[in-house]
């Protein structure tokens, strides 16, 4: 059975997710100007060119998700991207699982 929560807790969670995404979605504006700067220095290696035109897309793919309100869930198996995650490289588009990645353990 689904719980049942008050409208003031659905309200703050409102709040708190949308704070997120503006947290998110300025972090995403800041490295693609970032990424659009390194594209347009005079001299920038094809490697640095190649890897900003990258970047430019990744996040610009990101901004789309964003705004068609799909951004924060994995392209591959639509779970939910941990916070965390996000912030760290917002543009991604899969969890660490579809995206092959694995943890080391110490």
């Amino acid at each position: 059975m689904a719980e049942i929560r008050s409208p003031r807790l659905l309200m703050e969670e409102c709040r708190r997710y949308t704070a997120q995404l503006s947290e998110l979605r300025m972090l995403l504006e800041e490295r693609l100007h970032a990424a659009r700067a390194e594209l347009a220095r005079t001299r920038p290696s094809a490697v640095r060119v190649r890897q900003a035109r990258l970047d430019v897309a990744a996040i610009e793919a990101a901004l789309e998700r964003m705004d068609r309100g799909l951004y924060g869930t994995c392209t591959r198996c639509e779970a939910f991207l941990p916070l965390d995650r996000l912030r760290l490289a917002p543009h991604v588009q899969q969890c660490a699982s579809c995206a092959g990645e694995t943890r080391l353990s110490a």
